[in-house]
């Protein structure tokens, strides 16, 4: 390295580099599929599912969104490779899982019992249950190789302890949690709350301002939280794993309790 780089410019070219890289695979991510390309990629889906008023409506944009979320989980996995045809399998489950549950809905609540009936007309509840459901289908069978065949396990040090399915199970889980089931709610939810406080007798034009501006705040404010549950490196009980991550120690003989692994997005 040049003697001129100091250590602020080496961190920096790291930030840059584990943000357009998968820090998994090192495989480059397309922008759009990237966390910061999230944002900007999901105010035009997000507002389609809240303004779908007819079933085409809702089942184009639940597959515009489940089509998005496979690329994205795809890009943004812990390093696992995946077949053609598990790339394939994944996304109809994603798509089916999405579509069948907002056409089940929009059946229920029109033929349905009375009680189905009532839980339709809440609003937000079919596009949350929708996405929710079909987002952690994706995530699931996007990443269901790290579940089978196991991700790295490193000690504090960075050094390779073994493959771990476990840790591949732990990662997989959390991100569902996190993505799939907690970023949906604020997401779903603010922007219909900030919406139904806005006067309906305003321009049309003004009001349509006023919910990508909340579409907008609500995914920034969203996403980042939503990844801040379980941080990218995941910290694990070694006692948590297979049993032959329970003896093992450090270079200076100490027993390793906690190891790391690579969570994925």
């Amino acid at each position: 390295l040049d003697a001129k780089i100091t250590d602020e410019q080496l961190w920096q070219a790291k930030k840059v580099r584990d943000g357009v890289t998968n820090t998994g695979t090192g495989e480059y991510i397309f922008p759009l599929f990237r966390m910061s390309g999230f944002v900007p990629a999901n105010v035009p889906i997000v507002a389609g599912m809240l303004n779908s008023t007819t079933l085409g409506a809702t089942l184009f944009w639940q597959w515009v969104n489940q089509s998005y979320n496979s690329a994205t989980n795809y890009a943004n996995r812990s390093g696992s490779d995946m077949s053609t045809e598990e790339i394939l399998t994944s996304y109809g489950i994603a798509v089916g899982t999405s579509c069948g549950l907002a056409y089940a809905f929009h059946w229920l609540g029109n033929n349905g019992p009375t009680i189905f009936r009532k839980i339709s007309k809440v609003p937000v509840l079919v596009p949350y249950v929708a996405v929710a459901a079909a987002g952690a289908a994706n995530v699931y069978f996007t990443r269901k190789p790290e579940i089978d065949n196991g991700v790295m396990v490193k000690d504090k040090d960075g050094r390779d302890l073994g493959i771990s399915r476990e840790a591949g199970k732990q990662g997989v889980y959390k991100t569902i949690f996190s993505r799939s089931l907690g970023l949906p709610i604020p997401v779903m939810v603010l922007p219909a709350a900030i919406m139904a406080c806005v006067p309906k007798t305003l321009p049309k034009r003004t009001l349509m301002a006023a919910e990508l501006i909340a579409i907008t705040g609500s995914l920034s404010f969203g996403l980042p939280a939503a990844l801040a549950i379980f941080p990218p490196k995941l910290e694990l009980d070694a006692k948590s794993l297979e049993p032959e991550f329970h003896s093992l120690t450090d270079s200076e003989g100490n027993p390793i309790t906690k190891v790391y692994s690579n969570k994925g997005l």
